[in-house]
């Protein structure tokens, strides 16, 4: 992708250099972007970060899963976790102007991970928090919107959206659904699970 931006920035340079308007706009823009990815960014509000990762999550709710998937065309557990907080970052990144949360943003983007990464703290993303019998029998007072629940088995991952609410790329029913505890028929409401917080939000 960055080569392809590279080749795209010398293409437009390439084909406008006769119009010096076009050349300098160019120009102007690849410096500023880079001007503020270069940054060093500054501290950001947990809270207002926490609120836009729920939100964001919750916009996934309905997509189809897809193993692998990564979007609104379809998504997995893994993938649900992961771009909830792509987005959100980015969000707030430009919203307030944070080079810090951009980075963050690309970064997580760039290096995937799976549940079981995430439930071993991956490229110190995640740092575990609990262990818990499942999330069932959990008290919720001990877990904030955001925290993640990886199983055990490291093959699923779900994440908390308060008020006893849990948000997960589902396999059985194909789809992101969110679950209000205690989920009896749901299986994984019932697995040994790792309670993991995202760095970004401490």
């Amino acid at each position: 992708m960055i080569l392809s931006l590279i080749g795209w920035l010398a293409g437009c340079l390439y084909f406008s250099w006769s119009k010096p308007i076009i050349r300098f706009a160019i120009l102007l823009s690849a410096f500023v972007i880079t001007g503020f990815l270069i940054c060093p960014g500054r501290n950001y509000t947990t809270e207002s970060l926490r609120t836009a990762y729920v939100a964001s999550l919750r916009s996934f709710e309905g997509t189809r899963y897809i193993w692998g998937g990564e979007n609104k065309r379809g998504i997995d557990c893994s993938g649900l976790v992961r771009a909830g907080l792509i987005k959100a970052s980015w969000q707030q990144g430009l919203e307030t102007l944070n080079p810090r949360l951009v980075r963050y943003s690309l970064s997580l983007w760039w290096h995937d991970s799976t549940a079981k990464a995430m439930g071993e703290e991956y490229r110190q993303q995640t740092k575990h928090v609990l262990k818990a019998a499942s999330i069932n029998s959990l008290d919720q007072h001990k877990v904030l919107p955001g925290d993640i629940a990886v199983t055990a088995s490291g093959v699923h991952v779900l994440v908390c959206l308060g008020n006893g609410e849990w948000i997960e790329a589902d396999p059985i029913p194909g789809k992101v659904i969110v679950v209000k505890i205690p989920a009896v028929r749901n299986p994984w409401f019932e697995e040994p699970v790792n309670i993991m917080r995202w760095t970004l939000h401490e």
